[in-house]
């Protein structure tokens, strides 16, 4: 992003690569969630459609085709995107190994000179340091495309948003699939939306406590977790991500080697910059994307900050999980429901599973200070209600807004409901 705004304002810019364009969205994160999760979902609708009584049949992955054409379509993005950097005038080195060593950068061991650096070489996955980390039937995000067939029982260590998707996926794949946490499983999901999640995830054990060991001698054999041992085929660590930093020495750093940089996205060395996981939590996608833009905007001499209040996410189980949650210290009245019949959630109204939403106002004036909603695709809605509300938008305002219609996302109508509901008081 950062790129395509400094090659459109006229600025020669390279764009230097380790492997391959797109970051971890593309290959290890939201792309490879999409992918395995649209499986995974298929497998679990037909399921649900057939115990209904409305169709026949079974439905099961084919895993190694499963990788293969996900790969291939990744491939495809990456293709995409590089035409379109190139397009707009972007030079792209790939393997380019890259430092900078107290203000001055080096590519492949030769220094190299540039009016402007921007670091967004984003973060690697935290593997615990615990014996049997390394042995062969461990993967993490970036690995476990690697795996050559689906275990029988995979062990997840890992309490937050990949342990749970990663969780969902391979227990609709049919393995055993169990997940270790420390303590409390999604912290960050509201405690409202708790039980529907727990229901995407019944096919999941779920234990709490200390992974003290990873068993085996040559692969994988088990887990022990607080003295006791349990028989696992393959273990995937989701256990958080660490801002990949050693290469850049010279600036100051964040007590977790994240690069530490000011409101306009600048390091410590005047004329470097650093955008992105690089810079430290969160590490979402979209904060990355706004924060690269933020630094091409301060080299371009009209800088801007990035606002990191109520940032709006999406957990993707069988249900999306968006959220948008109130500023610390903001309080008012929580509206619920369940959520609505629509396009995917039609047939779950039977059994009750069509999610719910959360709507939390302010008594005094009708601002909306966050919601919460589950159900399909609530991450499109999230994303234009999230942007509303953070710019300071009432249920008075949105209330005659027209919806469209059907969508499995009732949110319009609590937002109406809420209006009445303060105009009666």
């Amino acid at each position: 992003m950062a790129a395509l705004r400094l090659a459109g304002a006229g600025k020669e810019v390279t764009l230097l690569e380790r492997k391959a364009i797109g970051g971890t969205c593309i290959h290890d994160g939201c792309m490879l969630v999409c992918g395995l999760n649209d499986v995974a979902r298929s497998i679990n609708t037909i399921s649900f459609l057939k115990n209904s009584g409305v169709i026949d049949g079974n439905a099961s992955v084919r895993f190694p085709d499963v990788i293969q054409k996900l790969e291939g379509v990744q491939r495809k993005l990456e293709t995409i995107l590089e035409r379109e950097t190139k397009a707009a005038g972007v030079v792209i080195e790939y393997d380019a190994a890259v430092e900078i060593r107290d203000g001055k950068l080096f590519v492949n061991g030769e220094p190299r000179k540039a009016e402007n650096i921007i670091i967004a070489t984003g973060a690697g996955i935290h593997v615990p340091d615990i014996p049997g980390s390394s042995l062969s039937g461990t993967y993490t995000a970036k690995t476990l495309r690697t795996m050559p067939t689906l275990p029988k029982k995979l062990a997840i260590i890992g309490g937050g948003i990949s342990a749970a998707e990663f969780a969902y996926i391979y227990a609709a794949f049919g393995c055993e699939v169990t997940i270790f946490c420390r303590s409390v499983l999604l912290p960050i999901l509201p405690e409202k939306m708790m039980k529907a999640a727990l229901r995407d995830l019944a096919n999941v054990t779920i234990l709490y406590g200390q992974v003290e060991e990873i068993l085996g001698k040559d692969k994988v054999e088990g887990v022990r977790m607080d003295g006791k041992d349990l028989p696992f085929d393959a273990v995937l660590f989701a256990t958080g991500m660490k801002a990949e930093t050693s290469l850049f020495t010279g600036m100051k750093k964040n007590p977790d080697g994240s690069i530490k940089v000011n409101e306009r996205m600048e390091t410590s060395i005047p004329g470097i910059y650093a955008a992105g996981d690089v810079t430290g939590a969160p590490y979402f996608t979209p904060v990355a994307r706004l924060q690269g833009f933020a630094a091409a905007d301060s080299i371009l001499g009209h800088p801007r900050t990035v606002d990191l209040d109520q940032i709006p996410f999406t957990i993707v189980l069988g249900l999306d999980y968006t959220i948008c949650a109130p500023k610390k210290g903001e309080e008012g009245v929580t509206f619920s429901s369940p959520n609505i019949a629509g396009p995917e959630s039609f047939w779950h109204v039977a059994d009750g599973s069509v999610g719910s939403m959360h709507l939390t106002v302010s008594k005094e004036d009708g601002l909306i200070l966050g919601f919460a909603t589950a159900a399909p695709s609530t991450s499109i809605v999230g994303t234009y209600l999230g942007y509303l509300v953070r710019k300071g938008v009432t249920v008075h305002e949105f209330s005659p807004m027209l919806e469209v219609h059907p969508t499995p996302d009732g949110m319009y109508s609590m937002i109406r409901l809420a209006d009445d509901a303060l105009n009666r008081q």
